[in-house]
């Protein structure tokens, strides 16, 4: 099955469409890491490859990395179901797991 490639920038909020990200931004999420993208898509069972050198093309200094996983429908709905399961972590996290 074909891979697709996730950056962080897609779904960080203190960003742009332009600057790459590409959720809607009440779904984006501040300062999403390439781990916690990775364990949300293990949940999601998209088989994710961490590749932690890489930098986005459009800020080649900034080496965020990367995420691939399972191409299983289209590229905006696999982020937008990340970013909601990776955003209902951090609730939980916040409010002590309850």
């Amino acid at each position: 099955m074909k891979k697709m490639v996730i950056w962080p920038v897609n779904l960080a909020a203190g960003r742009t469409k332009r600057e790459g990200r590409i959720v809607a931004r009440r779904y984006a999420i501040k300062s999403p890491k390439v781990e916690e993208i990775s364990s949300v898509a293990q949940e999601l069972h998209l088989e994710p490859e961490v590749e932690k050198e890489k930098a986005y093309p459009k800020s080649p200094w900034d080496r965020s990395g990367r995420v691939l996983v399972l191409k299983r429908g289209s590229k905006g709905e696999i982020v937008r179901a990340i970013a909601n399961r990776l955003r209902a972590q951090r609730e939980k996290a916040k409010s002590g797991g309850r």
